[in-house]
Order: structure tokens, then C-alpha cells, then sequence
């Protein structure tokens, strides 16, 4: 599946390329990630955790800067994980573009997700909402990450946190439920509106 997230970030798109490379840097932005220093082939190897409800997922696995393009400002960032067992698994291609924006920067990824277990058995449209929303926490501790002074310490910057339980979930099928009722109605969709996709959620387009 194909999932488009964008964010903005109120630094130069020069500025904002060079320092969203840095994986290091922003990885603790990334909502349940932890990054280990790069191997010597160039791979960062890591843990994803992430909590849904009753489910936990958590995969081990490995990222890098695949390929980069200094003079368009794009990058290939590959990624996989595995979870314990061996039955959980996810690879992840996302292609990302750094755009000017008024006095600051766009940031569009483009991902290639291919995932497979439990989590796939959640459907496009729920993985779909997820990310967005933890795109949307990682963009904002990216944001102060960007913009913090040069001269702190990497235990002073912010950090996404733990992400997860069933706040996330509820909020998730909270927002499909919304989309999913007639406008105006408090009420919860019929089975046969539960059964029809809400528009933008199962394509990965904004």
C-alpha cells in the first residue's frame, strides 16, 4: 500500500534537508522508535513499538538513506522490521522531498508499505489514519527539534515519547465513525455505511 503524509516546518528547505538526513537526530521524534548508532555498511539498526488497543507490535529491524539527491532535495529512506516469531513483518520504502514553502519548507513522504501479520489485518484505511496521526506528533517534535538552539544538549531536546494504547485507537475509529455518519448526525453509521470506505481514507491521499 502507498501512503502520502506532508508536514510544515518553519526553517529554509536547505536547512530542513540536512538536518531531516541527520536519522539520528530526529529518530526520537519518531513516535515507540529507538535508533542504534549506523553499521558499518551503513544500516542503523533500531526497535519500532507501537500500542493498538489490545495489540502491541513491536519490530526489530534496520534503516538507512538508500539514495539522496542534495540539488532536488529528495532522499530514498528503505526500512525493515520483524517482530519476535517472525509472523509480524514490515518493509518500508518512503521517498521524501523537501519543498520551499513561503519563508519555510514543505516536507511530502511518499511510502511503500508492505506489511505483514496482524497489523495488516487492520485494512488500509485504519493504517492509513494511524500514520497521519503519528506523522502529525513526529512533525510537531521535528518542528522544535529544527528550530531549537545549536548549542543544547541532546538530552534538552524534545522527543516524540511512547506512542500508542487506546487513545490512539479510539481516536482513530473515533475520526472513521465521524466521517463515516451523515453530516450533522451524532449518531453512529449504519451497517451499511460501516461498510463503505470514507473518501481519502483507504488511498493514501490527502
Amino acid at each position: 500500500m502507498q501512503l502520502i503524509d506532508e508536514f510544515f516546518v518553519s526553517v529554509s528547505p536547505d536547512r530542513a534537508y540536512v538536518l531531516l538526513l541527520d536519522i539520528e537526530r530526529i529518530a526520537p521524534c519518531v513516535p515507540g522508535a529507538e535508533l542504534d548508532a549506523a553499521d558499518p555498511d551503513g544500516f542503523n539498526p533500531g526497535r519500532v513499538s507501537v500500542k493498538l488497543g489490545p495489540m502491541k507490535f513491536v519490530y526489530a529491524g534496520r534503516v538507512r538513506i538508500a539514495e539522496r539527491d542534495e540539488a532536488q532535495r529528495t532522499a530514498v529512506i528503505e526500512g525493515e522490521g520483524q517482530a519476535a516469531g517472525g509472523r509480524d513483518t514490515a518493509r518500508v520504502r518512503s521517498v521524501m522531498e523537501v519543498l520551499a514553502e513561503g519563508e519555510g519548507s514543505r516536507v511530502r513522504i511518499t511510502t511503500d508499505l508492505d506489511i505483514k501479520g496482524r497489523a495488516a489485518q487492520m485494512g488500509q484505511g485504519v493504517i492509513t489514519d494511524v500514520s497521519r496521526r503519528l506523522v502529525s506528533q513526529a512533525a510537531t517534535c521535528i518542528e522544535a527539534r529544527l528550530t531549537a538552539a545549536d548549542d543544547l544538549a541532546d538530552d534538552e531536546l524534545p522527543t516524540a515519547g511512547p506512542v500508542g494504547g487506546i487513545g490512539l485507537m479510539a481516536s482513530v475509529l473515533g475520526a472513521r465513525v465521524r466521517g463515516l455518519a451523515p453530516a450533522g448526525s451524532d449518531q453512529p453509521p449504519t451497517d451499511d455505511q460501516a461498510g463503505q470506505p470514507r473518501k481519502g481514507a483507504d488511498d493514501g491521499q490527502r
